[in-house]
């Protein structure tokens, strides 16, 4: 995905899919090992996100 070429209402709707994904996850009582992964990564794509909605912003 490239991020550099998403509007700031996109990145923003972007950031909405990724937390609620990232939600869905940490409510799991017992997440497998590849659920953890992805939670991890989701994590790091949302602060890229909120770094990137910031520099439009700016």
């Amino acid at each position: 995905m490239n991020l550099s070429r998403l509007s700031a209402r996109d990145l923003e709707a972007q950031a909405r899919a990724v937390e609620a994904q990232i939600k869905k996850l940490d409510h799991r009582p017992r997440p497998t090992p590849s659920e953890r992964m992805l939670s991890a990564k989701l994590k790091k794509l949302r602060l890229t996100l909120k770094d990137r909605l910031e520099a439009v912003s700016k």
